[in-house]
């Protein structure tokens, strides 16, 4: 048991004669993994056409580390961007397999309505606390005494495509882990990219101790899997510090 602050270490940086920091071009340079790459996209749904989805309907391009595994960062826009540079435009392929994963109907479940709130209806969406923490649901069908819930991402299955154009690429600040230890471990067995862990955690703010999330208050640890980006960046770090 540890407790960590992972921060991205600030940066020294020259002046010049006018007092403001030197900026770094980054004209000339390629995407490649470990880079921080900056992108406007557009998501489209090859069967119909639709946007699903504009960084510039959002105000901001989507900003990544490339080959980081980044929560909300799909596997073929991370595979796609590489090798571009500042200003190229590209249109990258999702299939299922590189979006929102194959559609699988196992993920169609019935669900006790006492297990649910009061009043569904098809339609919602539920967020119901499963075994390995939070999970999304759409209600298909609601009888007298369970509800059909859908598991499935809404894109599941979809045939996808995102229209990409680089707008910045430089190198990703370092992560620096500040490890606290309060209980030791065996020393020996430490999580390796792509491990599966079981966790019980409390998050507080580093300014003031205060806590914000914890897991000991759901009563269900959580289930996760090192390096693929489904935690925070920091935990993906500092996770491997620590041994059983």
């Amino acid at each position: 048991q540890a407790v960590f602050d992972a921060r991205a270490p600030r940066r020294r940086r020259r002046a010049g004669a006018t007092g403001r920091p030197r900026a770094m071009g980054n004209e000339g340079r390629l995407v490649a993994e470990g880079m921080l790459v900056k992108v406007h996209f557009q998501t489209v749904r090859n069967d119909n056409g639709e946007i699903l989805d504009s960084s510039r309907d959002r105000g901001a391009p989507l900003a990544f580390v490339c080959g980081a595994g980044a929560a909300g960062v799909l596997p073929g826009i991370d595979a796609g961007v590489r090798g571009m540079a500042v200003g190229e435009e590209r249109s990258i392929p999702l299939p299922p397999e590189q979006g929102f994963g194959a559609r699988d109907e196992e993920r169609v479940t019935d669900i006790p309505l006492a297990r649910l709130p009061k009043g569904v209806e098809p339609g919602q969406q539920l967020t119901i606390q499963g075994p390995r923490g939070p999970m999304k649901a759409i209600v298909m069908q609601v009888g007298k005494k369970a509800a059909i819930l859908d598991f499935n991402h809404p894109l599941a299955g979809a045939d996808l495509s995102m229209k990409v154009k680089v707008v910045g690429v430089e190198e990703a600040p370092p992560m620096e882990v500040v490890k606290e230890t309060v209980t030791p471990g065996d020393g020996k067995a430490y999580p390796k990219a792509r491990d599966e862990l079981t966790v019980h955690y409390t998050g507080t703010l580093a300014s003031s101790g205060e806590k914000f999330d914890s897991s000991h208050d759901r009563g269900t640890p959580l289930v996760f899997r090192v390096g693929l980006g489904k935690v925070i960046r920091g935990w993906d770090f500092g996770m491997t510090k620590l041994s059983l």
